[in-house]
């Protein structure tokens, strides 16, 4: 047995070796894939307060790192019509925003693990009405879709979340928001974030 390692000792130490490298590579590997989910920007969006039209759309960012908030986009669908627009900033004319910028706008960082307040629905779509120039309105609408825009990374990447409320409409003429899906849409897909930098270079 000794005699038949001592002659093929130069083939076990090459397989060994070779054994060593398998390992370190699935480690690295390992690492490497629990680095980037840790450092993955992740938007949730939700609403709180209530579920009518004043309830508070809030964007969270549940990653560890800073993202910049760079756009907050709102999809109306009227059934056989639909309007998109950008609703990012809260003041309606074109005053200088002094003062404590957030006040007037939702772009910006938010660091992990903080929430921001964008607004109701309704305060929401009387943006988009004055961004479009037209007479949009809640009640009118069968379900709207909110998509947040960051940049991630140090600024490097670009990514977002997007979630869609059907409206339903109970006995009494409320309405109800209810989200197609718990958990917020990631946008991850290069030609998802090439459509929304195209939409914010336009």
């Amino acid at each position: 047995m000794w005699d038949w390692i001592t002659q093929n000792s130069g083939a076990l130490s090459a397989v060994l070796n070779a054994a060593m490298l398998v390992v370190w590579i699935a480690y690295l590997q390992l690492f490497f894939v629990s680095f980037r989910r840790s450092n993955r920007t992740v938007i949730h969006i939700g609403l709180a307060a209530a579920r009518d039209g004043d309830g508070r759309c809030l964007v969270t960012n549940m990653g560890s790192d800073t993202a910049y908030v760079l756009a907050v986009k709102i999809d109306l669908d009227f059934g056989e019509e639909s309007r998109s627009a950008l609703v990012t900033d809260r003041v309606e004319d074109d005053d200088p925003l002094g003062g404590d910028f957030r006040e007037k706008t939702n772009e910006g960082p938010l660091g992990g693990g903080e929430a921001l307040d964008i607004g109701s629905l309704r305060r929401i779509v009387q943006r988009a009405a004055h961004r479009t120039g037209e007479e949009l309105s809640l009640e009118q609408c069968r379900a709207v879709t909110l998509t947040v825009m960051v940049a991630s990374q140090q600024a490097h990447r670009m990514s977002g979340g997007y979630k869609r409320y059907e409206i339903e409409r109970g006995d009494d003429g409320e309405m109800r928001f209810r989200p197609s899906d718990v958990l917020t849409r990631q946008i991850r897909r290069r030609s998802q974030r090439r459509e929304l930098r195209d939409m914010l270079d336009a």
